[in-house]
């Protein structure tokens, strides 16, 4: 790693936890005064941005060198059964369930829940810090920036659909035409002018507040911290994505259909390889989700569990006991669903990173 990571020059007359604790609790204060208009903007400018970077029609795909997404497209929820999860019926029953759970769930139940999969964030991002700072004495506890979310939940699950068939869309353009996907891609990082104009202002008027002395060094760690969130959500959606092929390794080692004989070894092989999979050096995520959810849901949706534990297992035993070969397929619809659904909860967090199109 470059010195200069390492390097940040804290000077003595600047308290930095207590700077960045300072700067972030602006952000939260004014994010919760305005989260009706800022939820606006995202869903305006999420339609804008695909007015912007995808095609609306397969001839104009063609031409442009664009992956397609017509805006009609969103008219449908991404868990409906025209959208991705339109080839796996049991992907929609879960799907409907969580989402059923999360617009159920009082405003004491979410918060528990994102106190819950923050502080596991924290983790993952001081894991990272300590490899790009000497001497990194830790980051103040994120605010709960969603704090104002309850009163807007029916907007969110819009937005959340909506960032799930873009990048659902994506990820089945990538494996097609891989270099029009990156086209896109690099698109949707800043579509067009005023892109999130209201979330960066906010940005700049904090950090505005923030002491000449202390300036450099706040938004210096801000932005290592935000590239080590980023850095979790990148290595979480690979991992993730690679769940499919971890399965189906674990069945070609094996003979298919086999399941009463030693069948229960084989589901432990099947569901030992998924864990493994999303364990990182300090958090076993599918704990951290399983244990939020045990310890902030007061009454469980009847006769469904919600638990990825349980999931994966259900999922490891259909695979292993099918004899069609198609199961696999639906496990990885159902993954991958699971991956942009996670994906874009974490994207609503790090919209107060800013990016490119702040400037």
């Amino acid at each position: 790693m470059p010195s200069s990571t390492k390097a940040f020059g804290w000077c003595q007359s600047c308290s930095l936890p207590s700077s960045l604790s300072n700067y972030m609790q602006c952000i939260k204060d004014t994010v919760s005064i305005s989260y009706g208009t800022l939820e606006k903007e995202i869903r305006e400018h999420n339609r804008l941005a695909i007015k912007s970077c995808f095609a609306q029609t397969i001839a104009e795909g063609n031409r442009d060198n664009r992956c397609v997404l017509a805006l009609s497209d969103l008219d449908n929820k991404a868990w409906d059964r025209n959208g991705p999860l339109r080839d796996c019926s049991i992907c929609r029953t879960f799907a409907n369930g969580a989402i059923k759970a999360m617009l159920s769930t009082s405003a004491e139940e979410q918060k528990c829940i994102r106190s819950e999969v923050s502080r596991a964030v924290t983790m993952e991002a001081e894991y990272c810090l300590r490899g790009k700072i000497n001497n990194f004495g830790g980051i103040p506890e994120f605010p709960d920036l969603e704090e104002g979310s309850y009163a807007f939940k029916d907007e969110i699950i819009n937005s959340i659909s909506d960032h799930i068939l873009i990048y659902s869309r994506l990820a089945f353009c990538n494996e097609r035409k891989p270099e029009r996907a990156e086209t896109t891609r690099r698109c949707l990082k800043n579509p067009f002018d005023g892109y999130l104009a209201k979330h960066c202002n906010i940005l700049k008027d904090c950090k505005s507040q923030i002491s000449e002395a202390c300036q450099a060094q706040t938004m210096q760690l801000m932005k290592a911290t935000c590239e080590c969130i980023e850095n979790t959500r990148l290595e979480l959606k690979k991992r993730l994505a690679s769940i499919a092929q971890a399965i189906r390794n674990v069945i070609d080692s094996n003979d298919r259909g086999a399941a009463s004989i030693g069948g229960d070894s084989k589901v432990d092989q099947c569901v030992s390889s998924i864990k493994a999979l999303v364990r990182t050096p300090v958090n076993d995520w599918i704990e951290v989700i399983d244990k939020a959810l045990e310890k902030c849901l007061k009454k469980k949706p009847a006769g469904q569990n919600l638990g990825l534990d349980s999931l994966i297992n259900v999922g490891c035993r259909k695979v292993i006991a099918d004899t069609t070969g198609t199961a696999h397929i639906q496990l990885k619809i159902g993954f991958d669903f699971i991956n942009n659904l996670m994906d874009a909860m974490v994207d609503r967090s790090g919209r107060f990173c800013g990016g490119v199109h702040c400037g």
